[in-house]
C-alpha cells in the first residue's frame, strides 16, 4: 500500500518572510519515499530555494537519501536520520520519509553540519564549530533554533550532546536533540557521521514545550496524564511565539511514551493537533530519547518525554 500526502505551509501572508515546505510519503523504499516527499515539500516554498532540509525516514533505510535530495534541490544542507515512525496527520506511520524545507528571510542565516567522532561530546562540539565558522558573523550567543539527530547507543542526549553544545552555542540557541532508533544519520561528513544538526539564526520567534515522562519501571503510567502533558507542551510552545503566527510545529516523542499510551496514542496526537491552527503544518517523529533546552525547558534526560517545537515568523517592518 502506498500513501502519499502533500503537507505544505499556509499561503504566505503579506509581509511574511520565512517559507516552509513539508512533504511526506509512505513507502517501504525510503529512497523512493524521500524523493516523493522532497517534491511535495518543494511546492510549499513558492519558488524559493531552500536553505536547509530536515530528512527523517522510518523503516529500513536502503541507502543514504541525501545525494538524491541534493540532486533535486541543489547544494543544500541536510540533517536528520532514520527512526521508529513519522508523525503525520494520520498519526504514527512506520515506513516512509518526512522532508521539511526552510527558506530564510533576508538577513537570516542557517547552518547544517554532521560529524563523526569517538563520542557524542566530540561530535557535538565539532558540529557547533562548523556551523559557527560558516556564518558571516560570530555572535557569542547566537539566537535561533537548532535540531540535532544522534545515533543510538552513544549516551544520553542532554548530558552527552546538549551540554557541550551549549558551551559553544550559548543559551539562546534553543535546541532539541533526538536519539534515533537506527544508526543511519543523514548529513555530509568526512567519515560516517554519528550526529548531525541544523540551525536557524534569526529573529524568528521560537517556542519549546516539554512534557515529562515517567519512570522506566512504571509499566502502566496514567495515560490521561500523558495526554494532558502533551497538550500543555503544545500550548506552551505556541504561547512562546508571543503573538506571531506559527509557520511550523514539530512534535518529537519518545517511543517509550508512544508504547505506554497504546490505544490512547491517537488521542494524544489529536489533542496536540487541536492546539495548532489547521493551516499550520504539524508533523514529527518518534525516537528513542529526546531532550531539549531553551526558554522554559531544561536539558534533562528522562524516560518517556515529549518535546513540541513551534517556529513563528514576524511581519517585515
Amino acid at each position: 500500500m502506498i500513501e502519499q500526502t502533500a503537507l505544505t505551509a499556509a499561503e504566505l501572508a503579506t509581509g511574511r518572510v520565512l517559507r516552509v515546505g513539508v512533504g511526506f510519503s509512505s513507502h517501504p523504499d525510503t529512497i523512493w519515499a524521500a524523493v516523493r516527499a522532497t517534491a511535495m515539500a518543494r511546492t510549499g516554498l513558492h519558488g524559493a530555494t531552500p536553505d536547509l532540509v530536515l530528512l527523517v525516514t522510518a523503516g529500513v533505510p536502503t541507502q543514504d537519501a541525501v545525494p538524491m535530495i541534493r540532486g533535486a534541490l541543489g547544494a543544500v544542507g541536510v540533517a536528520g536520520g532514520s527512526t521508529t515512525a513519522i508523525l503525520t496527520h494520520n498519526g504514527a506511520v512506520g515506513a516512509g520519509a518526512l522532508v521539511v524545507c526552510l527558506a530564510n528571510s533576508e538577513g537570516a542565516v542557517s547552518g547544517v553540519a554532521a560529524a563523526p567522532g569517538r563520542n557524542l561530546a566530540e561530535a557535538s562540539q565539532g558540529i557547533a564549530r562548523l556551523i559557527l565558522a560558516g556564518w558571516p558573523f560570530r555572535m557569542r550567543y547566537p539566537r535561533g533554533l537548532g535540531l540535532a539527530f544522534v545515533r543510538p547507543g552513544l549516551g544520553a542526549p542532554a548530558e552527552q550532546f546538549l551540554a557541550p553544545w551549549r558551551v559553544l552555542m550559548g543559551p539562546k540557541m534553543r535546541t532539541v536533540c533526538s536519539v534515533l532508533s537506527a544508526p543511519m544519520v543523514y548529513g555530509t561528513a568526512p567519515a560516517e557521521p554519528i550526529a548531525s544538526a541544523a540551525c536557524l539564526e534569526a529573529n524568528y520567534s521560537t517556542g519549546l514545550g516539554y512534557a515529562e515522562g515517567f519512570a522506566a519501571s512504571e509499566t502502566l503510567p496514567d495515560r490521561d496524564a500523558l495526554v494532558q502533558g502533551a497538550v500543555d507542551a503544545a500550548a506552551a510552545a505556541l504561547k512562546r511565539l508571543e503573538g506571531d503566527a506559527a509557520r511550523l510545529v514539530l512534535v518529537i516523542e519518545s517511543s517509550a511514551r508512544h508504547r505506554a499510551l497504546g490505544s490512547a496514542a491517537s488521542k494524544e496526537w489529536a489533542a496536540i493537533r487541536n492546539e495548532v491552527d489547521p493551516r499550520t503544518p504539524c508533523v514529527g517523529w518518534l525516537c528513542e530519547e529526546v531532550a531539549a533546552y531553551g526558554r522554559g525547558v531544561r536539558p534533562v534526560d528522562a524516560h518517556g518525554s515529549l518535546v513540541v517545537v513551534a517556529l513563528g515568523d514576524a511581519p517585515q517592518k
